[in-house]
C-alpha cells in the first residue's frame, strides 16, 4: 500500500508539474483540456484529470486577466506620459478620445467641457456626421446631466430604450450617429467639473466593471492634463500680456524722451504736432482752445466742437472718441494745470489702442510746449499794447521818434489806420472785455490790426481807409453786440494818430451818455451831439442842467420822487397826460399831482416851445438824467 500510496503520489507530483509546465509555457485553453483528456487515455484517475484541468483553466483564466491588466496599465501610464507631453488643449482633446476609443475597443468617442451652463462638444473620433462636433446642450441634460450631477460613471447598454434619465433634443444627434452602449465619466480636477468623455458602441452591450474602471482612469489623467494645460495657457497668454505691455511701456517711455528733446531743444507745438503724426497710424491735428476749429475739420467731425467745449468746461475727461464718415476720431484733451489747452484729435487711424495710448504719452509735452507759447505770445502782446497805448495816450513831436515808436508798436508808419474805441457791454469780471474782442473779431478786420486792452476797453487800430464801412460791418453778422463803438479816421500820416483816438474815444463816449449801446458811430454821425457832448461842451451842458432843472433835482431827492423820470416821459408823449401815466405805471391823476409840482418849480410856459425842446434835450443827453 505504501509503495502504492508513493506511486501515486509520485502520478499526481508529475501530474500536477505538468500542469503546471502548462501553464508556464503559455498553453491555451484547448491546449489544457486536451492535455487532461490525454492523461486519463493514460490511466489516469478520470475526476482528478478533470479537477486538475478545471484548476489549470481557472488559474489560466486569473493569469490572461493579470496579463490584460497589466497590459490596460501599461498602456494607461503610457497615455498619462503622452498627455502630459501635450500642453494645446486641442491637442489633448484628440489623444483623449483617441485613445478612449482604442483602450475600450468603441466605434466612437466624444469628450465636452463645460462653458457656464452649457455642454459643448469639443472633439468627436470614430463620429459618422457632422453634427456632433461643436454641439452646445444645457449641462444638466439627459445622461450628461446624471454624469456631471453624480460626479461618478454612468452607462446604459441602449442609449433610445434607457428610461433613467431624460431625452432631449439630444437625441436627434444620437440617432443620427447611431448610439446604443453609452459609457460617460465625469473630467475632474481641483474639485471642479471640467467635462465629461464618453465612448459609444453601435450594438446593444453591457460594460464591464474593468471597462468602467479604465475609462475613469484615462478620465483622471485627462482631466489633470487638461487642467495642467489650460494653466500653461494662462501662463503663456499672461506672459505675453507682459512681454507686450512691457514693449509698450518702453516704447511710451523712448517716444517720452524723444518728446521731452523736442521741447528741451526749444520745439514748438507744431514741430511736437509733426513728431505724433509721424509715430501715429492716422492723421493727427491740434486744435488750440483759444481758437475756432478749423473749418475743415467741423465738415469732418461734426460733433468737434461740441466735445472741444466739454473738454474745456470738464477736463477730467481727457480722452473721447467720435463716430465719423470715416471711422472713429479719438479726441485726447491737452491739459496744463487743470486747464484745457487745446486738443489732439486723430483720423482714420488703424490702431486704436496704440493710438490713444500715443496721444495721451504726448499730451503733456505738448501742454508745456502750448503754455510755454502762450506764454511768450502774452508777453509779447502786453509789450505791444503798452507801446501802442504809449504812442496813443502820448503824442511825439519829433517825426523820426514817432515813425520809430509806430514800428515798436507794429505798425507802418506809411499806412493809413483807422481808429476804433470799444466800451464792452456788461458782464462777469473779464467776460465783457473777452465778449468784445470776439465782436472786433467778427468784423473781420485786415491783416496788421492790432487790438489791445485800454483799461476797462479795447482800441484797435485798423489798416483801412474807410471808417463808416467798419461802422457797417458792426453787428451785420446777424447777432447784436453787447459793445459799443466809437470810430474815427483815417488817419493822414504818423501825427494824426493822437488825434483819431481822441475823436473815437469821444464818440464812445457821447454814445454811452446817450445811451445807445451795442450801436458803431463816427463822429460825423453824432452830429450836434458831438459838439454838445465834447469836453467843452460837457462844462456848458452841465451848467445848463443845473440852472434849469437843479430845483427838479433836489425836489426829487426831498420828496423820493422820479419828478426827472416823470418830466422826461410827459414831454415824450407830447405832453398827452393818458399815455404818459400808463408809461410811467400810474395812475392819472397821481400824473397830475406831479405835474402840478412841477408847475409850481418851472413856472407855467414850462409845457411850451422853445422852453419844452430845451428841457427834453437836457434829460436825453445828461447822464443825471437816468431813468429812477
Amino acid at each position: 500500500m505504501l509503495c502504492t500510496y508513493i506511486s501515486a503520489a509520485g502520478g499526481g507530483v508529475a501530474m500536477a508539474e505538468s500542469w503546471l509546465e502548462l501553464l508556464l509555457a503559455g498553453a491555451s485553453a484547448e491546449t489544457i483540456s486536451a492535455h487532461g483528456d490525454d492523461l486519463v487515455r493514460g490511466g489516469a484517475d478520470p475526476v482528478a484529470a478533470e479537477r486538475q484541468a478545471g484548476a489549470a483553466l481557472r488559474l489560466l483564466a486569473r493569469l490572461d486577466e493579470r496579463r490584460r491588466r497589466a497590459a490596460e496599465l501599461a498602456a494607461l501610464n503610457d497615455i498619462a506620459a503622452r498627455l502630459a507631453g501635450l500642453h494645446q488643449p486641442d491637442e489633448l482633446l484628440q489623444e483623449i478620445t483617441a485613445q478612449a476609443r482604442r483602450l475600450l475597443g468603441a466605434d466612437l468617442a466624444y469628450i465636452g467641457l463645460v462653458h457656464g451652463d452649457d455642454f459643448v462638444m469639443e472633439v468627436a473620433s470614430g463620429a459618422v456626421t457632422p453634427q456632433l462636433r461643436g454641439l452646445r446642450v444645457p449641462r444638466d441634460a439627459g445622461m450628461l446631466g446624471a454624469v456631471l450631477n453624480r460626479g461618478a460613471p454612468v452607462w446604459t447598454s441602449d442609449y433610445a430604450t434607457e428610461p433613467a434619465f431624460a431625452h432631449d433634443s439630444f437625441d436627434a444627434t444620437a440617432t443620427a450617429e447611431r448610439f446604443r452602449a453609452l459609457l460617460g465619466v465625469p473630467l475632474a480636477a481641483r474639485g471642479r467639473q471640467l467635462g465629461a468623455l464618453f465612448v459609444c458602441k453601435r450594438r446593444e452591450s453591457h460594460f464591464a466593471e474593468e471597462e468602467i474602471t479604465l475609462l475613469s482612469a484615462l478620465a483622471s489623467h485627462a482631466a489633470l492634463a487638461l487642467d495642467s494645460a489650460a494653466a500653461i495657457e494662462r501662463h503663456q497668454t499672461a506672459a505675453e500680456q507682459l512681454t507686450a505691455v512691457n514693449a509698450r511701456l518702453e516704447r511710451a517711455l523712448a517716444w517720452e524722451q524723444q518728446l521731452t528733446a523736442v521741447v528741451l531743444r526749444g520745439g514748438g507745438v507744431e514741430e511736437l504736432v509733426d513728431e505724433i503724426a509721424a509715430a501715429a497710424t492716422g492723421e493727427v491735428r491740434f486744435v488750440d482752445a483759444g481758437d475756432a476749429v478749423p473749418a475743415d475739420l467741423v465738415a469732418r467731425v461734426p460733433e468737434l466742437p461740441s466735445v472741444l467745449a466739454a473738454l474745456v468746461n470738464d477736463p477730467r475727461g481727457a480722452c473721447r472718441a467720435v463716430q465719423a464718415d470715416g471711422g472713429t476720431v479719438q479726441i485726447t484733451a491737452v491739459i496744463a494745470r487743470q486747464v484745457t489747452v487745446g486738443a489732439l484729435v486723430l483720423l482714420d487711424g488703424k490702431d486704436a489702442e496704440t493710438d490713444r495710448s500715443l496721444l495721451e504719452r504726448a499730451a503733456p509735452a505738448l501742454a508745456l510746449a502750448a503754455v510755454g507759447e502762450r506764454a511768450v505770445t502774452e508777453a509779447t502782446r502786453l509789450t505791444r499794447d503798452a507801446l501802442l497805448l504809449d504812442l496813443l495816450h502820448r503824442p511825439e513831436p519829433d517825426p523820426a521818434v514817432l515813425r520809430q515808436r509806430m514800428r515798436n508798436a507794429g505798425l507802418d508808419p506809411s499806412a493809413g489806420y483807422c481808429l476804433v474805441s470799444a466800451e464792452p457791454g456788461q458782464g462777469q469780471p473779464g467776460e465783457p472785455q473777452r465778449r468784445a474782442r470776439r465782436e472786433l473779431a467778427a468784423l473781420g478786420p485786415p491783416a496788421g490790426t492790432i487790438v489791445a486792452a485800454d483799461g476797462a476797453r479795447l482800441v484797435a487800430v485798423v489798416p483801412a481807409r474807410d471808417p463808416e464801412q467798419l461802422v457797417r460791418a458792426w453787428g451785420a453778422g446777424g447777432t447784436p453786440p453787447s459793445a459799443t463803438i466809437g470810430v474815427a479816421g483815417p488817419t493822414t500820416g504818423p501825427a494824426d494818430l493822437h488825434r483819431c483816438y481822441r475823436e473815437a474815444v469821444r464818440t464812445v463816449d457821447a454814445l454811452r451818455t446817450l445811451g445807445r449801446t451795442g450801436v458803431a458811430a463816427t463822429a460825423a454821425r453824432l452830429g450836434i451831439y458831438r459838439v454838445l457832448l465834447s469836453h467843452a461842451g460837457r462844462a456848458e451842458l452841465q451848467a445848463q442842467f443845473d440852472a434849469l432843472l437843479g430845483d427838479v433835482v433836489r425836489e426829487q431827492e426831498r420828496r423820493s420822487m422820479p419828478m426827472l423820470a416823470t418830466l422826461k416821459t410827459y414831454l415824450d408823449h407830447g405832453c398827452r397826460a393818458a399815455p404818459a401815466a400808463k408809461s410811467l405805471g400810474v395812475h392819472v391823476n397821481t400824473l397830475y399831482q406831479r405835474l402840478a409840482v412841477l408847475d409850481g418849480l418851472l413856472g407855467s410856459t414850462w409845457r411850451e416851445p422853445p422852453r419844452a425842446l430845451d428841457l427834453q434835450f437836457l434829460l436825453r443827453v445828461h447822464p443825471d438824467a437816468e431813468p429812477w
